[in-house]
C-alpha cells in the first residue's frame, strides 16, 4: 500500500494502530481520519504510531470506537526524546476534577511507564487508577529514538468481538468473515453515519452486523434465499436496525440506485454459493453494476473495497470496464499456502 505522510502542526491527534503485521491497520486508520477531517493531515511515527490534525475530541472518539485495528485514541500532547519531559506541556488538574489516570504503552516497560507517571502526577496533581482509569495517557517509543505521548479522556479502550464471532451468531456459515476483519472492511469504504453502506454478497451478514452497529444504512444483497434470511436473523438477533436483505438473482443489476460505499467478500470456493460462475466472473459483474450504483454528481469522494482472492487480477478487469473506478491501495492477507486475500479499495471517478 502506498501512503503519504504530512507533517503535521501542533496538537490533533494521535492513535497508536494494533501490531498485527498488515498494511490494514494504517489503511483503515487514514480512511477514517480522511472521512472525519475537513482538509486531512495524516503523520506516521513508525508502525504503530500515527498523527493527524482531527482535533475534535468527539470525532478523535469516533475514530477511535470505530477502528478495528486501533489500540488507543486521543488528543497529542507532545514528542521529545526525554521522557520526563514529555508532561511539561499539560496544564490539566485532575484533582480539582476529580479525575484518575493511569499511563500505558505497547512498546516500553514498567518502569518506564512509571517513571513517566510520577512526572504526570506530580504535573497534575492526579489519583492514579490503573484498573479503570477516566484518563489514559498512552506513551510510545517511536523509531527516530523519541518518544510520543498522547492523552485520552475516555478511559481504556473496550473490544466486544468475542460476542460478534460467527458461532456466537444464531445463523452460522463457515465462510463467515471474523467482525474485526468485517468492522475493518466497512471502515476503508469511509461510509459515515447515516449514509448507505452495501455489501452486495452479504452471506450470513458479517460485514452488516458492524455497519449498522456504526450508525450506517445497511443494505445486503445476497443470490441464496435461505442465507439472506439467515443474515436477517442475525442482524435480529443483536437488535440491529438495517434497511433492507434483498434476495437477488445477480450482483451485476443491483436493485440500488444510489450508495454511498459498498464493502464485499467476492464469494469463491466450495463454502460460497457462486451459482456455476467463477470468481472473475462474479467480479466482471460486480464493477459494472457498482459503478452505476456509486455514480454521483457531487464532489463526495465515494469507495467500492472489494476482497478476493490473490490469483485475480482486478487491474486488468478495471480497465476493461472504461476506468469508472480507480485503484487507490491493495492489501494482502496470508490465509495458508493455497489461499492469499487481496483488499482493493476502489475510487469511483
Amino acid at each position: 500500500m502506498k501512503s503519504d505522510s504530512a507533517s503535521v502542526e501542533e496538537g490533533g491527534s494521535m492513535f497508536v494502530l494494533s501490531g498485527e503485521e498488515l498494511t490494514l491497520p494504517y489503511g483503515e486508520i487514514n480512511a477514517l481520519i480522511s472521512s472525519y477531517a475537513d482538509n486531512p493531515k495524516i503523520e506516521r511515527l513508525g508502525n504503530r504510531v500515527v498523527r493527524s490534525n482531527l482535533s475534535s475530541n468527539v470525532l478523535i472518539e469516533t475514530v477511535t470506537q470505530r477502528a478495528a485495528y486501533c489500540r488507543f485514541g486521543g488528543s497529542f500532547v507532545s514528542i521529545s526524546k526525554d521522557l520526563p519531559s514529555l508532561a511539561s506541556p499539560l496544564e490539566i488538574d485532575l484533582s480539582t476534577l476529580g479525575k484518575s489516570f493511569a499511563v500505558d504503552s505497547f512498546s516500553l516497560d514498567l518502569e518506564k511507564c512509571g517513571e513517566l507517571g510520577a512526572t504526570i502526577k506530580a504535573k497534575t496533581k492526579g489519583k492514579v487508577s490503573l484498573e479503570n482509569p477516566d484518563y489514559v495517557f498512552d506513551v510510545e517509543a517511536i523509531p527516530d529514538g523519541r518518544y510520543v505521548l498522547g492523552l485520552s479522556p475516555n478511559g481504556y479502550k473496550e473490544f466486544q468481538w468475542k460476542s460478534r464471532r460467527p458461532r456466537a451468531r444464531k445463523f452460522f456459515l463457515p465462510s463467515a468473515i471474523y467482525p474485526k476483519l468485517a468492522r475493518c472492511l466497512v471502515n476503508l469504504s469511509q461510509v459515515k453515519e447515516g449514509e448507505v453502506f452495501l455489501d452486495p454478497f452479504c452471506g450470513t451478514g458479517s460485514l452488516l452486523i458492524e455497519s449498522s452497529l456504526m450508525g450506517m444504512r445497511s443494505v445486503g444483497v445476497e443470490i441464496t434465499r435461505w442465507i439472506a434470511r439467515g443474515a436477517r436473523l442475525n442482524l435480529i438477533g443483536f437488535s440491529l436496525p438495517y434497511e433492507a436483505i434483498i434476495r437477488s438473482d445477480s450482483a451485476s443489476s443491483l436493485p440500488l440506485t444510489h450508495v454511498d460505499g459498498i464493502s464485499t467478500d467476492v464469494p469463491y470456493g466450495r463454502a460460497s454459493s457462486t451459482k456455476g460462475l467463477s470468481t472473475s466472473e462474479i467480479l466482471d459483474g460486480f464493477i459494472s453494476a457498482a459503478s452505476e450504483s456509486m455514480y454521483s454528481s457531487s464532489q463526495k469522494k465515494k469507495f467500492s473495497v472489494v476482497m478476493y482472492p490473490s490469483t485475480v487480477n482486478l487491474e486488468e478487469k478495471l480497465s476493461s470496464q472504461g476506468n469508472s473506478f480507480q485503484l487507490k491501495e491493495q492489501h494482502l492477507l496470508y490465509v495458508h499456502r493455497n489461499l492469499t486475500r487481496v483488499v482493493s479499495v476502489l475510487q469511483r471517478m
